[in-house]
């Protein structure tokens, strides 16, 4: 006879609860979970410790079961926030793509979107990002339920890409600035540019105090490196989701003034380097369909699509969807 497929829905706002099964899970797919498994990890760690974290927390683990399994992860949704705020909602899927059909996604992520209302306030859910056919099928989901609108363009559309190892550098680069660590000096000229960056990336624009904030944040984890050139900062690198294994460049940014020199190659060259040099398998990265310059960079540097990506299921295209900002409070990420 065959086996009847059960799907429920595992929710909770403590990750040391978590079970062993859904970390193992996403660890093995780490590379497509780095926008949940970092904090996570840190969330867990701080708990066991009786750190301090923010309390408003949220997973939820969509599991199938049959007969002859005790529990397969399909994937992972997060509605957490950090220091600077509350972030997008997160899906991550954790089997091939070539597993899933249009009904089998449809049905698992109606119980994601139910579990989800169920959960949180509708003002909190004002973006999801995810793989394009999860995020559009989720999108409508969610709209139907809590009676919020979708915005037609995409808050952001991006390919996800790799990195294992440092293409070696053309002998005919000439040297050109410094690269190092940003240090509390830095402050105000990273501020500066966390604001810029962010000026770019509407709706989820900084104000002064903002910026700030986040350039302190930045420098006290030592977790952002900029290119200097005669003592001026063209460019910073930021990466803000890291385990032992995975490190994510999340923000790259050179001063208009600086642009077309080479600045960014070679900050997220010597970024990259860092960041493998700590025993780190991979360094990943998004980077928008729109912005052909610094794909060309990554790749410069050695970021690929991750290998195999079809065949064992990476999730390259990823698109961040918002929702009606009347009925909405933006976040920050």
């Amino acid at each position: 006879m065959p086996s009847t497929l059960e799907i429920s829905i595992l929710s909770y706002t403590h990750a040391r609860l978590l079970p062993d099964f859904v970390f193992s899970t996403l660890e093995a797919n780490r590379i497509d979970a780095n926008v949940i498994l970092p904090l996570l990890r840190k969330s867990s760690d701080s708990e066991r410790s009786n750190l301090p974290i923010s309390s408003n927390q949220l997973w939820l683990c969509c599991i199938s079961y049959d007969s002859s399994t005790t529990g397969t992860v399909d994937m992972v949704l997060s509605c957490t926030e950090n220091e600077l705020g509350k972030y997008p909602i997160f899906i991550v899927p954790t089997r091939p793509r070539s597993l899933w059909t249009r009904n089998s996604l449809e049905v698992r992520l109606r119980k994601l979107a139910e579990a989800l209302f169920k959960s949180v306030p509708r003002e909190r859910v004002y973006s999801v990002f995810a793989p394009d056919i999860i995020v559009s099928l989720f999108s409508q989901q969610w709209s139907e339920l809590a009676g919020v609108g979708i915005i037609n363009e995409p808050y952001y559309a991006a390919r996800l890409l790799s990195c294992t190892a440092v293409v070696p550098q053309p002998s005919t680069l000439p040297p050109f600035g410094t690269c190092r660590l940003a240090d509390t000096a830095d402050t105000k000229t990273v501020a500066k540019l966390c604001r810029r960056f962010s000026e770019e990336s509407e709706p989820f624009v900084l104000g002064r105090e903002g910026a700030s904030k986040e350039a302190r944040l930045l420098i006290s984890k030592e977790q952002v490196w900029v290119h200097c050139v005669s003592g001026k900062i063209t460019c910073i690198a930021a990466f803000t989701r890291n385990t032992a294994d995975t490190a994510t460049i999340t923000k790259v940014y050179t001063h208009r003034s600086w642009r077309r020199q080479g600045c960014a190659k070679r900050l997220v060259r010597e970024v990259t380097e860092h960041l493998l040099g700590t025993g780190r398998s991979e360094i990943v990265l998004y980077v928008a369909h729109s912005n052909g310059s610094a794909a060309k960079v990554y790749e410069s540097v050695g970021f690929v699509e991750p290998d195999g990506a079809v065949a064992i299921g990476h999730s390259v295209e990823w698109t961040e969807v918002g929702f009606d900002r009347d009925f909405v409070e933006l976040g920050h990420w």
